[in-house]
């Protein structure tokens, strides 16, 4: 059932971003490219690059990049999932609708997603989760992050965040649509 949920959520945001669509100038260099407004740069289709954290003042260590990973921006809202390590999540043995609880945990601590609205101010991007595959993430505190759009890349730091505590996060992603 959540599965059927999460894929109407995508759906609808992969249909808003179509509608919406985006401005792509045919001739634009790279200098006018860094100088349109960052909300327009944002929305879009994302995968990720590259994740890494660090305690503040040390040097970044990375982590697995997901093995699949996709960030939605519309005009107003997001929506991310991704898994967690560099391969394919393992699939249930038997029947696909009847996991074991074994199965049903290697799943949930497999997969990450999130969906809610944001706001752009200059570099930082404030999310604010309406459904998130953690509970605890629903309502409750806004995640910021600061960010940098160059062009089809987007890197996104946030500090203390309360999956990480006492550590610095960075995601790159790069633009896929």
């Amino acid at each position: 059932m959540s599965d059927r949920i999460s894929l109407v959520l995508l759906a609808a945001l992969v249909a808003a971003v179509a509608v919406t669509g985006r401005e792509h100038p045919s001739k634009a260099t790279t200098v006018e490219k860094r100088q349109t407004p960052a909300r327009a740069n944002l929305n879009g289709v994302w995968q990720v690059t590259e994740q890494s954290s660090r305690v503040p003042g040390t040097d970044w260590t990375a982590a697995a990049t997901p093995y699949l990973s996709l960030y939605i921006f519309t005009a107003k809202h997001y929506s991310y999932m991704y898994t967690l390590g560099s391969e394919p999540r393992r699939r249930f043995a038997g029947d696909p609708n009847q996991p074991t609880d074994a199965e049903k945990v290697a799943a949930y601590g497999s997969f990450v997603a999130g969906s809610g609205t944001y706001t752009l101010s200059g570099a930082t991007l404030t999310l604010n989760a309406i459904l998130h595959k953690n509970p605890n993430e629903m309502g409750g505190e806004p995640l910021k992050y600061s960010v940098e759009i160059d062009a089809d890349r987007l890197q996104m730091t946030i500090v203390n965040p309360p999956f990480s505590p006492g550590r610095e996060r960075r995601t790159v992603l790069m633009r896929v649509e």
